[in-house]
């Protein structure tokens, strides 16, 4: 889940970077695109505006629409900086923020793209927020805790420095945040961590993705997923792109945001 210092070359910078304040968040957002914001991307557990590299800006040039993305606290610039692994209810809490995070940019009825926990997150905020969103895009989130997902964070745990070490190129504190991010989904407590049960209420489309080479889940994260939405769940497998499937295959992943936002 560790990228490296690759950011996407010339082009990939935004229109307008920005602090979010928020009160008991400052947030780190950039803005691609000439036109008002229509599609928010939400970052993995261990993510940053740098490490979308340049789907943002390629999104934004095949839309024509303005595409926003932000560091969660803790994340790249943003603060506040965690002491500590985050609490289990954090992804709920982070879906509440995203709502904050909508108003405070006056963006009204998006399409929200999220990579992982940032897939987690837009489908904790689809369950809330009704037709107030377009539509969801979830690539490679979880909605349960598998056994491989707790099995590749630990081995990650067992190799800290390294992955800091790769982090250090795109967060102001690396250590704090591997050890908010890892320590939460590796705890007894977040072992129970199942939102499936909540997912009926999604009221937009909802496209649950997912690389076949997936190291950190199996086939059945996308199937029960789409299961528990119902009606408005639909899978889509990228062959031979793992988790970070952005990074195997930028155009594919555009490819897929924009398909499906076209198709809204």
């Amino acid at each position: 889940m560790v990228t490296d210092s690759a950011t996407g070359g010339a082009g990939s910078e935004p229109r307008e970077r920005q602090v979010l304040d928020l009160g008991d968040q400052q947030l780190a957002a950039g803005i691609w695109g000439e036109g008002d914001v229509e599609i928010v991307l939400l970052h993995d557990g261990l993510g940053s505006i740098s490490q979308w590299r340049s789907v943002p800006a390629q999104v934004a040039a095949r839309t024509g629409v303005g595409v926003l993305a932000y560091e969660r606290s803790g994340h790249g610039s943003s603060t506040p900086v965690p002491t500590g692994p985050w609490p289990t209810e954090w992804l709920h809490r982070e879906a509440a923020v995203l709502q904050r995070v909508l108003d405070h940019v006056g963006c009204d009825r998006p399409f929200v793209v999220g990579h992982s926990d940032g897939g987690s997150t837009a489908l904790l905020h689809a369950v809330d927020a009704g037709t107030s969103i377009r539509g969801v895009l979830a690539i490679a989130a979880h909605t349960w805790v598998e056994d491989i997902c707790r099995t590749s964070i630990i081995d990650m745990r067992a190799q800290t420095e390294r992955f800091v070490a790769g982090l250090a190129r795109h967060h102001d504190a690396p250590a704090e945040v591997f050890e908010a991010w890892s320590g939460v989904w590796v705890s007894e407590p977040f072992s129970r961590w199942d939102i499936r049960p909540q997912l009926g209420a999604i009221a937009v489309p909802a496209v649950i993705a997912q690389g076949s080479e997936d190291a950190y889940a199996t086939d059945d994260q996308v199937h029960l997923t789409v299961e528990a939405i119902g009606a408005n769940g639909r899978a889509v497998f990228l062959p031979g792109l793992g988790h970070i499937a952005h990074h195997d295959d930028a155009d594919a992943v555009v490819d897929l945001i924009v398909s499906v936002y076209e198709s809204l």
